[in-house]
Order: structure tokens, then C-alpha cells, then sequence
């Protein structure tokens, strides 16, 4: 019988998340049915947003690339990597008539499999599709791009660069800055260390065409303020209040969006929406990945059991590119 690890809540989050939220246990699986196939992780996604979807048994959510060990599925080999929802576990026995979040990876040389957690993956898709299909941008605008290095934002970043637009990045750390100029932002911020209505000043001083925010937060309050008439607002991310204790009140957008007609949107890439773009945007991403028209740069922990770590990284700044555990 084969026996999985599985992390799980033990105590609710209060803050940014602690070690001693989470518990590692044990568990039986069982044997294997028709069409049914057993997995084992073998890189884990970790993303900010985990920390608003825990389920109430306390399963923590998360897609991971795995690799089918056993199967009673004939069009699924052992051998194939495939990603798959299946959480924070070592080992996953999933039905592959009913699972809606199973895909076979079609390996491509020269690319990590990790990368379909990534560019690749969710993240990539998510800035593709919200970035052409959401933000109607236009060769010769100015965007801003806030959490600029991670994994959406740096791949919203160099689409927009290679489509001509001017584009700005706002990230936590001098080497985050550095990274991000690498991959061809005109101009990157330190919020930790800039001034940033001072420097979207210099950069932008004829305002911001568009606002890619996966942030939120005080840094959303300045950016609305450097908008120009039909600016568009695309919501990706709001990491910045992901840990609030307290409702925060923010300055008020009411005026901005009146006076300078600006268009606001969320995007969520998981709404049904959305899902007939996801195949040519992942397939359009490797291509420019394969080319070196997009750049990738992953941050990855070595061990199941530094699961925990790795999710609490996320909110101390102490991760650079996107957050992968090596299981």
C-alpha cells in the first residue's frame, strides 16, 4: 500500500502565515481502480493566493508536476509527467474520467517541466491572456507592472515590451530591479527604497496608459493618480492584503475613475471565460520562451517537507521569480 505525505492546516492563519500553522501527516492510499492513476509529485506550485483558498478539512489547494507511477488508465502511461491540482501531497491517486484539472505535459527540449507551473503554466497564461484579451494595449503607451520580478508580472512586462510599449516595473530589492531591467523594463522602482510618485513622475511625466496590478495596497492608491484619461486598471493580484488582520481604507478612486473615464477590471484566469484561450496562450509562451523572446526565472526550494517555508516567502519578500518546491 502505497502512503503519502500530506501537509494540511492545523491552525488558522492569523497574519502572515507561521510553521506552526501547518501539520505534516500520513496517509493510506488506496488501490487503484479503472481509469484511475497514481502520481507523485514531483514539483510543487507555491502562490500567494493559497493563503485566501484552504479548504475546511484544511487541505492546503496548489497544481504540482507529477509523474504517473501506476496506471489503470491506458491513454495516461507510467512514466509521463502530467500536472494536476492535488495539493500540498507526495502522492495523489487520481480518476481520470472525473478530474477537470488534469493535463498530460507534452515535454518540449530545452524547457523545464517545472516552467508549466510558470510561464508555461497558470501564471504565464494568466499574464498573456489578461494582457492582450483585458488591457487593449497599444505600441507607444506606458504601463506599470507591480510584484515586477514575479512570475506573471516579469511575463506581462517583456509582452509589453515586445510589443512597444514603455514599461515600468515596481519591485522590493535592488537585485529585483536589476533582474527586471535585464529582461527589458525601461524603468524599474524599488518600493522599498524609492519614492514612488517621484519616480513614476520621471518616468511617466506625461501619465500611465495602463496599471497591471497583482499588489494592491498603498502602491495601487499612488499609481490610480498617475492615470490619463481612459486609462485601463487591470487587477491580477492583491498580495498586499492578503495578511490584513483589519478592513484597511485606501484613497478614495471614486474621482479618478469619473473624471479620467478609466476602465477597471479583475481577472481571474480560472473562470470558464477564459478556458479556450489557455491552449494557444501556453503554446504561443513556449514558442517565445523557445526563442528567448520571454525569459523565465524560477525560485526553487529543495524538499517536500520545506513546503511551509516556501509559502511564507512569499510574503516576506524573501522569494526572486516564481516559487516552485522540488519534491
Amino acid at each position: 500500500m502505497t502512503k503519502a505525505q500530506v501537509w494540511k492546516l492545523k491552525t488558522a492563519f492569523d497574519g502572515i502565515p507561521k510553521p506552526e500553522n501547518f501539520e505534516l501527516i500520513e496517509e493510506d492510499l488506496p488501490r487503484l481502480k479503472d481509469n484511475q492513476i497514481l502520481v507523485q509529485a514531483v514539483y510543487l506550485s507555491v502562490d500567494p493566493y493559497f493563503r485566501i483558498f484552504v479548504g475546511s478539512d484544511g487541505d492546503l489547494p496548489g497544481e504540482q508536476v507529477a509523474k504517473i507511477i501506476k496506471s489503470n488508465a491506458p491513454d495516461y502511461p507510467v512514466g509521463s509527467l502530467v500536472c494536476v491540482h492535488a495539493g500540498w501531497r507526495s502522492h495523489t491517486v487520481v480518476n481520470v474520467t472525473k478530474s477537470r484539472r488534469l493535463e498530460l505535459i507534452r515535454e518540449v527540449p530545452g524547457l523545464s517541466p517545472s516552467l508549466w507551473l510558470g510561464t508555461a503554466g497558470m501564471p504565464g497564461v494568466t499574464a498573456y491572456v489578461s494582457f492582450f484579451d483585458k488591457c487593449a494595449p497599444k505600441s507607444g503607451e506606458v504601463i506599470v507592472v507591480t510584484a515586477a520580478s514575479g512570475a506573471v508580472g516579469a511575463t506581462v512586462g517583456q509582452l509589453a515590451k515586445n510589443l512597444g510599449l514603455t514599461v515600468i516595473g515596481i519591485a522590493g530589492s535592488k537585485d529585483k530591479c536589476e533582474y527586471i531591467k535585464s529582461l527589458g523594463f525601461d524603468y524599474a522602482i524599488n518600493y522599498k527604497e524609492d519614492n514612488i510618485s517621484d519616480a513614476l513622475d520621471k518616468a511617466a511625466p506625461n501619465g500611465v496608459d495602463i496599471y497591471y496590478d497583482n499588489v494592491g495596497g498603498a502602491i495601487a492608491d499612488t499609481v490610480f493618480g498617475k492615470l490619463r484619461s481612459h486609462g485601463r486598471v487591470l487587477i491580477c493580484g492583491l498580495i498586499s492584503t492578503y495578511n490584513n488582520t483589519t478592513e484597511e481604507t485606501g484613497r478614495n478612486w471614486s474621482k479618478d475613475i469619473l473624471f479620467k473615464q478609466l476602465k477597471i477590471q479583475g481577472f481571474i484566469v480560472s473562470d470558464p471565460e477564459h478556458s479556450s484561450r489557455f491552449s494557444t496562450a501556453r503554446n504561443e509562451l513556449i514558442s517565445l520562451l523557445r526563442q528567448g523572446k520571454v525569459k523565465a526565472k524560477e525560485h526553487v526550494t529543495e524538499g517536500f517537507t520545506k513546503m511551509p517555508a516556501a509559502f511564507i516567502e512569499l510574503f516576506t519578500g524573501a522569494n526572486f521569480g516564481k516559487a516552485i518546491v522540488k519534491a
